[in-house]
């Protein structure tokens, strides 16, 4: 896997495809990520939207949670977590930033995870281009 978001977002889907199989089709993940201009242009193309969690559920009542994975430590664009925190907002039902497997089952299971609001008020309070993920969210 190419990156510590990679590994835990398989960490995730593995964990919960094993151990909660009536999650099967109702967790997927949404494939943001694109290696070269032209990949990128060609998702675009095909839909590609920005700030789109990095993972769907799907609730037994029919209910889109938006799960955007985010690895302890790891560094973003600040402009990319501000649209990831409004996608998060106003799009789903519900949705979360998260940073464990832990976290991840607390979702599925109707718990909250880190609150989107929050991380957006902390992002806009930003004077740079770039921020590290924080354990305190």
């Amino acid at each position: 896997m190419p990156n510590s978001e990679h590994r835990l977002q398989a960490k995730i889907f593995i964990e919960i495809w094993n151990t909660m199989p009536e999650t099967h089709g109702f967790l997927f993940s949404t494939f943001q990520e694109t290696l070269t201009p032209a990949e990128g242009a060609i998702k675009k193309s095909l839909g590609l939207v920005a700030g789109v969690s990095d993972m769907i559920y799907i609730t037994p009542k029919k209910e889109m949670i938006g799960i955007e994975l985010k690895a302890p430590d790891s560094y973003h664009k600040v402009v990319h977590i501000i649209a990831q925190a409004q996608w998060l907002i106003n799009v789903p039902n519900k949705g979360y930033f998260c940073d464990s497997l832990e976290m991840a089952k607390k979702i599925i299971n109707g718990e909250e995870g880190i609150d989107p609001k929050k991380v957006l008020d902390y992002a806009l309070s930003l004077k740079t281009e770039s921020m590290k993920w924080l354990k305190e969210f």
